[in-house]
């Protein structure tokens, strides 16, 4: 038994005019392309040509200037010297990327730490720092300006003797006392009160403190009563007493009306 297949029927002659038109427009297509291609090429060419000119007559005339000082040997052997060095230069340049990644990391770091300290900055101008500082330094201005050069010259002599007596001055007792008397005054100033009378005065005598303070009052006058030392001027250099005199005398006059 025979099989037959059919056969696909020939083309007619429109559908083999189609196909050849269209090949033909491809082809076309194609041929424009490249005549558009040409044209730019063409055109870039124009618009380069005189560019090209100008940086060949820039090179020449720099050839020619450095002409008197490099010549063709020098060039070869710097070419040389860069052959023998090319380990070295890839060095330097693994070098350079380096510190150029340093500076990149050191950059992105930078920006927090910029920040943090304009935070910190703005958060001392609230806080009046920087007013404390320029008022210092008017206070330094006006303290220079009224030392001469005497008064500086005798402050060094003496600095030691003054920040030993400020170190005295700062204790705590003394700082309490200086606070306790502060405040007493304080007090007579805002609520004053009328003069007491003298029994009111003799009578504060009993008072154990008042007569503590009297001592110290007259172991400061006594103190303050000391001849120098070395001034020649008759006078006694004991120590001042430091607690209530044996013998104490006292004259009192009645005010008028007490």
């Amino acid at each position: 038994m025979t099989t037959t297949v059919p056969t696909a029927p020939a083309p007619t002659v429109e559908e083999r005019l189609d196909q050849l038109s269209v090949q033909v427009d491809a082809v076309l297509e194609e041929l424009r392309r490249q005549r558009e291609d040409r044209e730019r090429w063409a055109e870039l060419g124009h618009d380069l040509a005189p560019v090209a000119r100008d940086a060949l007559a820039t090179v020449s005339a720099e050839l020619d200037e450095l002409g008197a000082d490099v010549t063709v040997d020098d060039l070869a052997r710097l070419g040389r010297t860069l052959a023998r060095n090319v380990r070295t230069l890839e060095s330097l340049l693994a070098q350079l990327q380096g510190l150029a990644d340093l500076g990149a990391e050191a950059t992105h770091l930078a920006g927090p730490a910029m920040e943090s300290l304009t935070a910190r900055l703005q958060e001392l101008e609230d806080k009046g720092y920087f007013v404390f500082a320029r008022g210092g330094l008017d206070i330094a201005d006006h303290v220079v300006t009224s030392f001469t050069e005497e008064d500086v010259r005798a402050l060094g002599d003496n600095i030691v003797l003054i920040l030993q007596t400020v170190k005295q001055m700062t204790q705590p007792e003394i700082m309490t006392m200086l606070r306790r008397t502060m405040v007493t005054v304080q007090e007579g100033e805002d609520h004053p009160v009328p003069p007491p009378s003298t029994l009111a005065l003799l009578r504060g005598m009993r008072d154990p403190q008042t007569r503590r303070g009297l001592a110290r009052l007259l172991s400061m006058l006594h103190t303050l009563g000391e001849a120098p030392a070395g001034s020649g001027v008759p006078g006694t250099t004991t120590p001042a007493p430091t607690g209530r005199p044996a013998t104490t005398t006292t004259t009192t006059t009645p005010e008028e009306g007490s």
